[in-house]
């Protein structure tokens, strides 16, 4: 398809500039992961979408691309919105089914707006500026043994570990692996000039050392895995093979000088199989265990969109005493949350979009080997965008990229673009755009900004609200003001109304004044989280406080059984229930359980053992 009039190039041009502004304003605001400051990134996204629908009308000649991948990632989308509607916690699974359908349009966005080599290529181009500037900036915390995220501090856990805008580090290596294959592939295989090839040689190895100071040891593995498959690419030309071995001589001195300098790098590797180490790469399989047994039970159909850690406490191991969030396997957690269905239409699209880049490679490789020698930008990106896709897949395996935004919208744009080369192989998925076509087209893309942007701006001045009464110097009215406004922009959301309930609980248990109508607030906004998450054990733990501070044992032994029935084992929940079997003077089970909890946490357990002391000195 070619654009006929210069309005529709210059819509062409402006989508493409949507598009990578949102992937440059996402990396840039801590990935994406805050939906206010996100709000910008995807809203970019919408507008492009809109001019998209412009192009539609506007001219003639527009015709939709429609290969079979296509309509699974439609399938996919429909599922999980209709999986939505059952998933036990439905605030979780909108925010799940919103990336999911942001992703899909920046896919199809890319798909029918980038197919043109000089827009796609200044997009990528753009795309390569963004990681070598966040490449650059996590190489300079590395120099500076910096801390911080901008303005932000970086959490302790991620000491000297280096993520640029990235929080977690891992994610920049996400980040980069996507992109750094595609600044080789321009430097071996595109068509600029010396000075070209050279800036995007030191692009890619400013991305290699960008990914090489996150720490992240699955980073280096995706890293790897790019680097070979772009490898086998380029090594069926004999006249690469001598640049190609010496680049990977510069690599492998690179990488033998990395870990002679850097004793955090050796840490992280000597620690991969170590147990009792924070660093051991061992806690993945400590939540891939009860994962994969949560798939197991609910075989079929899943758990339901962004259900994984609200169900993971009740198949927590005695190893894995932490809230993971997710199953740190994006493949693993995407049977447990869609179960086989799900699996098989993601299953399905990837079979489809693996056999068309098969079926396109030949054709897209043409133009470079005519003479054997002529280079090419097309080429160059398809060679490129699959070995980072690649890279990113592998290192799917041990992390959950497709959950920051960031992440997801860019390796959505890459896809469509790459899917977009089919017209190369074959015209016969391509369908001139009939009056019924365009209509159906604009009504789903429509409806679906239409749910999606006052969605993303009601997310968005919740985060704000909660930000505000995150910086509050003290638990006062305007503090729970906060919350009371954030909880009205969400009302579905149970951690706000836990926040609220535990917070006024904690102000009860002071004794001032008021204490009582303060604990019977607290076990109403407890309450309505309970309703709201009905397998959170914590919210049961705290309505089970405010019942014994209240005087009523009986009601505070129900909450504290259902709550250990839900997280079996938490040590907070079995510490509460023991502190609870004290007074009631029921010790012979306190025991039990106090040597359930040391035994699940022996380490800094000091409620625990503070309780054993003092059952020591109790009648059996």
């Amino acid at each position: 398809m070619r654009s006929s009039s210069g309005f529709d190039k210059l819509l062409e041009r402006l989508v493409g500039g949507l598009l990578l502004f949102s992937v440059a304003w996402l990396t840039f605001w801590f990935a994406g992961v805050n939906p206010r400051e996100a709000g910008v990134g995807l809203g970019a996204i919408g507008l492009a979408g809109a001019l998209w629908a412009i192009r539609m009308w506007a001219e003639p000649s527009h015709r939709f691309l429609l290969p079979p991948v296509t309509w699974a990632v439609a399938a996919f989308f429909g599922y999980a919105a209709w999986r939505c509607h059952s998933a036990p916690v439905p605030y979780w699974a909108l925010q799940e089914v919103f990336l999911i359908g942001v992703c899909a349009i920046a896919f199809f966005i890319s798909l029918h707006n980038l197919h043109r080599q000089e827009t796609s290529g200044w997009v990528v181009n753009g795309l390569l500026i963004v990681g070598l500037l966040s490449s650059a900036y996590a190489i300079v915390q590395f120099t500076q043994n910096s801390q911080k995220i901008l303005w932000e501090t970086q959490p302790l856990v991620y000491y000297k570990r280096f993520g640029a805008t990235f929080v977690n580090p891992n994610h920049l290596a996400a980040f980069l692996i996507m992109l750094m294959p595609l600044a080789l592939a321009q430097a071996f295989l595109g068509r600029g000039g010396a000075v070209q090839k050279i800036v995007a040689g030191y692009a890619a190895l400013v991305m290699l050392g960008g990914i090489a100071v996150t720490m992240s040891r699955g980073g280096w593995l995706g890293a790897a895995a790019a680097i070979a498959l772009f490898s086998l690419w380029l090594l069926r030309r004999p006249q690469y093979r001598i640049p190609m071995a010496a680049l990977m001589a510069v690599l492998c001195l690179g990488t033998v000088t990395f870990l002679v300098q850097s004793e955090k790098a050796r840490a992280r590797i000597d620690a991969l199989t170590a147990s009792g180490k924070k660093d051991s790469g061992l806690f993945r399989a400590w939540i891939w265990k009860p994962a994969w047994q949560m798939a197991t039970d609910h075989r079929l159909l899943g758990v339901g969109p962004g259900q994984f850690d609200t169900r993971f406490p009740a198949y927590r191991t005695p190893t894995t005493p932490l809230s993971p969030q997710h199953v740190h396997n994006e493949y693993l957690e995407l049977l447990v949350e869609y179960g086989v269905v799900g699996a098989g239409l993601v299953g399905a699209g990837l079979a489809a979009f693996g056999y068309g880049l098969y079926r396109t490679s030949r054709h897209v490789e043409r133009g470079s080997s005519d003479l054997g020698v002529k280079q090419s930008n097309r080429t160059a990106f398809f060679a490129g965008g699959v070995a980072g896709l690649g890279g990113l897949g592998v290192h799917c395996l041990f992390d959950f990229n497709l959950h920051i935004p960031a992440i997801a919208i860019t390796a959505s744009i890459l896809s469509g673009i790459l899917v977009s080369n089919t017209r190369f192989a074959t015209e016969r998925f391509w369908i001139k755009s009939y009056l019924p076509l365009r209509l159906a087209a604009t009504g789903v893309l429509g409806g679906l900004l239409w749910w999606m942007i006052p969605f993303g701006i009601t997310a968005a001045r919740e985060d704000l609200h909660l930000k505000r009464a995150e910086r509050r110097p003290a638990v006062d009215d305007r503090f729970f003001d906060e919350l009371a406004q954030a909880a009205a922009f969400a009302p579905g959301n149970p951690m706000i109304a836990h926040w609220y309930g535990e917070e006024k609980r904690r102000l009860s248990w002071q004794g001032l004044p008021g204490w009582e109508k303060q604990a019977q607030e607290a076990l109403l906004w407890l309450g309505k989280s309970a309703r709201l998450d009905p397998f959170n054990a914590r919210t049961r733990v705290a309505m089970g406080l405010c019942h014994q501070w209240l005087g009523d044992l009986k009601s505070a032994s129900e909450e504290f059984e259902s709550a250990l029935k839900l997280g079996p084992n938490d040590v907070p929940v079995l510490n509460a229930l023991i502190w609870n079997l004290i007074v009631r003077g029921e010790f012979a089970r306190a025991r039990q359980l106090v040597d359930a909890s040391l035994k699940l946490n022996p380490w800094d357990n000091w409620e625990a053992r503070s309780y054993a002391e003092r059952l020591k000195t109790t009648a059996p």
